[in-house]
């Protein structure tokens, strides 16, 4: 038996009178995206003028992985007064304190305005009451070393059949596709964040995003530099590693100019498509392999390296990028992939990372997306034929069905 009065769902089970509330889209404050290296580079001065007032980026991954577009995200969304947000994707079978440990110092040295955020979807063959205690677990050690508040990001479905009460002492970061009235999730009564969209179109960001609503409770009481240890400023821009940390007024000939290189080649080594627009706080490789080492073109090819542009590998070779661009049918000339295998010439590519009939063996650098842009479809019809549910990890050698 169901009765609705307003917002309150009053639900008569077994003679027990459960009372859910959930709040509805309207009720949100900020209007967010959340992102992450999928959405490739991001112009967050169109992203702030399009009406986001909260981004959520992408940080780590069970205690592996960084997000290679962190620094550059959030160095853009800060310098664009954007309120940030960090999120680490939990994988349950790893330590969760040694997971807290690799989110925190991936993000020290940064200062956060929103709660720092779990991001639980998968459980890796645990019951219930094992992944909430081990979800609790990650919580209280990201609190003990970072010193802020945190919030749980998952979706209805996952809640309501992996979760138990215990977890609901953390507010709620909700996703429910499709309705304006997130659904009964059997842990929480509330939300302070709902994501409502994962197709969402914002200007600035390459393709589609995940759209959001936050209520106040979102924001730190207080925004603090997270310890760690990140080097500082003065240390990173002193650095005898290879990097340089962008400070206030740099310019990339200036910092060319102190590290004996071109700003074209800095460009092409840190991927930077506008060589006019660097962010303080953002970390420049300053010095690096020989890009021709394994990059060079055979038979009328060449294979992408980190770093590339495609004006770079144009004046490599004596062309110009819209040529390179309309041999390969590329359709936005400042994203290319590491990886990907471009026609010099009018001549056949012979790498080992062409189809084999309706399959594709995935290859160092490659991403979903740019595998699509290869085969001239999308990134989610991949995922759905070959059942990938996290379209952010691919593996080198696993074989991939095009169609």
């Amino acid at each position: 038996m169901y009765t609705f009065i307003k917002n309150k769902h009053i639900i008569y089970k077994k003679y027990v009178l459960e009372v859910i509330i959930i709040q509805s889209l309207d009720e949100g404050k900020y209007s967010g995206i959340d992102v992450s290296n999928w959405q490739g580079s991001i112009d967050f001065s169109q992203v702030k003028n399009s009406g986001v007032q909260v981004v959520y980026m992408k940080a780590t991954e069970g205690n592996y992985y960084t997000d290679t577009s962190l620094n550059r995200n959030y160095s853009g969304a800060k310098v664009n007064g954007l309120l940030v947000g960090f999120y680490h994707f939990f994988r349950a079978n790893i330590d969760p304190k040694e997971q807290a440990k690799y989110f925190i110092n991936s993000i020290s040295g940064r200062t956060p305005d929103c709660r720092l955020a779990l991001d639980i979807e998968t459980t890796q063959g645990y019951g219930p009451d094992e992944l909430t205690s081990r979800c609790i677990d990650f919580l209280e050690e990201v609190k003990r070393l970072s010193g802020l508040d945190v919030v749980v990001y998952t979706y209805t479905s996952f809640a309501k059949s992996n979760l138990t009460s215990s977890i609901s002492q953390y507010p709620l970061w909700i996703a429910h596709y499709g309705v304006t009235t997130p659904g009964y999730n059997g842990v929480w009564d509330s939300w302070i964040g709902f994501q409502y969209s994962d197709s969402g179109s914002i200007s600035g960001v390459n393709g589609k995003c995940d759209l959001d609503k936050f209520m106040e409770e979102i924001l730190l009481s207080c925004t603090e530099t997270i310890p760690g240890s990140r080097p500082s400023e003065t240390e990173s821009s002193n650095s005898n590693n290879g990097t340089y940390t962008v400070q206030a007024g740099d310019t990339l000939s200036g910092i060319a100019q102190k590290y004996g290189t071109t700003w074209q080649s800095l460009a092409q080594l840190n991927n930077i498509s506008n060589p006019n627009v660097i962010y303080p706080g953002e970390v420049l490789k300053v010095s690096g392999g020989s890009s021709n080492s394994n990059s060079t073109a055979v038979g009328g090819t060449y294979t992408v390296q980190t770093g590339d542009t495609l004006s770079g590998i144009a004046q490599k070779y004596g062309t110009t990028w819209q040529n390179l661009a309309q041999l390969n049918n590329i359709s936005d000339p400042n994203v290319i992939y590491p990886g990907e295998v471009l026609k010099i010439s009018g001549g056949s590519s012979n790498s080992g990372s062409t189809a084999a009939g309706e399959t594709y063996t995935v290859q160092a650098g490659d991403t979903l997306s740019g595998i699509a842009q290869k085969y001239g479809t999308t990134w989610q019809k991949l995922a759905q034929i070959n059942n990938i549910s996290n379209p952010n990890v691919i593996y080198p050698g696993q074989v991939l069905k095009i169609n």
